[in-house]
């Protein structure tokens, strides 16, 4: 093939796909775009450096990322987990010693964790937040606004009542009646936790496992917490620094099992009666949460933590991140910049452009060293449908988990 015939491929593939009315991903056909796609793909050598190539291999990308993502599973995915837990991964055999400490950025503050926080642990907590927020709207999402503290001294307060509660004598209470009893809580079952995660192969027993993981990490973190200022109902976020170490939430479980005692299933019941557990819930009722596709958890683990970390929480069309700044709020260990460079645009930029979720990076050399420019989609238009979507009824109902209550 010649650099002439392949500019004329180019220019026939370009002129049909610009053809397609607005918005392409409802206009197009996944299994045409996937083959122009892959006809692009074999004309990189002879038009890599020709910008209207570049652009319309990643628009095309995008539309094929959407067209696959239609009926995906939108859960709510809550900013204070994501913007104060970093993650704490085992690489190889090499142990970490914990309590893993670092130092929150906004808030100056020493923070610690005890034990592993990964891409999963974050998909738990996305989800168990939608669980909560269908349970307090009545199986759907709740339309105005409320909350579990004032100000930062009722949180101090709470969380000194919660250590003299965890100090007492525990109750005997069934787990029906510890369900009841708890303010802020949920129960839902291995299905349902399977159609929020997308996950539909995985085991209870691997389901078990995770929440549990999840369930026993502790943490002692400066947290952002929304909170109401002056008497404009204006929200402003404030970072409460944690006294005493806390879990994200408790749970107990039960079994339904065959005659020969294999387990067929289980409902899990799940309590935000820790301090953190009711940070998590009071930014939920506040509406500090992000829409997150249940597509996300099948994206690198690198990919789905970078977009929590740097891009889900705000609607900026462009960022710019330090490559420190990455490396830092990501736990990077390698300091070796040819490597670190690698790994973010192998792991993490790309694998988010392709699923459309970035639009176009490039890295350039700022003031201060190495840094990546990210284009982002609009979040209201980004051609993926949303949540809305999925709510039927005139009254937005969800079929959700609270019906297992009912």
């Amino acid at each position: 093939m010649t650099k002439e015939e392949a500019k004329e491929i180019f220019s026939t593939i370009r002129s049909e796909y610009l053809s397609l009315p607005f918005p392409k991903y409802q206009n197009a056909d996944l299994e045409d775009l996937k083959r122009k796609y892959e006809i692009l793909g074999e004309l990189k050598d002879y038009l890599l450096e020709n910008a209207l190539y570049n652009r319309l291999i990643n628009s095309i990308s995008q539309t094929i990322a959407r067209l696959s993502n239609k009926g995906t599973w939108f859960n709510i995915s809550e900013r204070g987990i994501n913007k104060s837990i970093p993650p704490v991964i085992k690489k190889g055999e090499k142990e970490i010693e914990f309590p893993f400490k670092w130092v929150a950025g906004q808030s100056d503050h020493a923070c610690f964790i005890n034990g592993y926080w990964d891409d999963k642990n974050y998909m738990v907590m996305d989800v168990l937040g939608y669980f909560l927020l269908l349970k307090e709207g009545g199986d759907r999402l709740p339309e105005e606004k409320s909350n579990v503290f004032d100000d930062l001294e009722s949180i101090k307060a709470r969380e000194i009542e919660l250590n003299q509660q965890r100090n007492e004598k525990p109750s005997r209470l069934t787990i029906e009646e510890a369900f009841r009893s708890q303010k802020y809580s949920v129960r839902f079952n291995d299905d349902y936790f399977r159609k929020f995660t997308g996950k539909s192969k995985m085991h209870s027993n691997e389901i078990l496992a995770l929440l549990l993981e999840t369930s026993r990490v502790e943490f002692r973190v400066a947290f952002p917490v929304r909170l109401q200022e002056g008497s404009r109902s204006r929200i402003k976020e404030k970072w409460y620094s944690m006294n005493l170490f806390s879990r994200p939430f408790e749970m107990g479980y039960t079994e339904a099992a065959r005659k020969d005692g294999i387990i067929q299933g289980r409902t899990y019941y799940i309590f935000f009666n820790t301090i953190l557990g009711e940070l998590f819930v009071h930014n939920l009722l506040t509406k500090g949460y992000d829409r997150v596709s249940n597509s996300l958890y099948n994206l690198p683990p690198s990919a789905q933590i970078f977009y929590r970390r740097f891009l889900l929480h705000h609607d900026f069309h462009r960022i710019e991140l330090n490559l420190e700044t990455i490396s830092e709020r990501m736990n990077f260990v390698d300091k070796n910049r040819s490597n670190l460079m690698s790994s973010i645009e192998k792991n993490s930029l790309k694998p988010l452009t392709k699923n459309g979720l970035i639009l176009t990076y490039k890295k350039i050399d700022g003031l201060h060293g190495i840094k990546y420019e990210i284009l982002l989609p609009d979040k209201k238009q980004k051609g993926i449908e949303g949540l809305e979507k999925l709510i039927e009824g005139p009254e937005k109902t969800i079929e959700g988990p609270e019906i297992l209550s009912k």
